[in-house]
């Protein structure tokens, strides 16, 4: 059964093949600022939302029809080049900004006496990304020009 996908990345579960978040967690805040004065109190000025933020960890085993270190690789290109993309989950998207893979964090890894590994427990941390948001992308082209252009 289609779960979702992260990216490349796709969660399913069947019976020969399970690659699911367990774990998730997410939560976001608001932006605020404080401005100081003299012999008064702060004055609050709500500045706008703040970034999503989703940690969740995946299990990925030969045992469930996935190759991890197939797996791992793609995960670590995704955080190593600074990729965005959608998460959906449950068939629908999880916020309508795409997101950034902050940081993953392998442990509980076993290997097979050849050397492959079988399988690996990996917390990811996803940082949501506006990509409505073009000024910062657009001032840095006005002053330097197009990259590879």
């Amino acid at each position: 059964m289609y779960i979702g996908y992260m990216g490349e990345i796709v969660f399913i579960s069947s019976f020969n093949y399970m690659l699911t978040p367990t774990d998730y967690s997410r939560s976001g805040s608001a932006r605020w600022s404080e401005h100081e004065l003299l012999m008064r109190k702060p004055v609050s000025q709500f500045g706008g939302p703040g970034l999503e933020k989703v940690s969740f960890s995946i299990i990925l085993s030969m045992d469930h029809g996935i190759s991890p270190e197939r797996q791992l690789k793609k995960l670590r290109e995704m955080r190593d080049t600074g990729a965005v993309f959608p998460l959906v989950i449950g068939g629908k998207p999880v916020t309508n900004s795409y997101w950034r893979l902050d940081s993953l964090k392998e442990g509980e890894c076993y290997w097979l006496g050849d050397g492959t590994l079988q399988q690996c427990k990996v917390a990811v941390e996803l940082t949501e990304y506006d990509d409505k948001n073009t000024i910062e992308e657009n001032s840095i082209t006005v002053r330097y020009g197009k990259v590879g252009g």
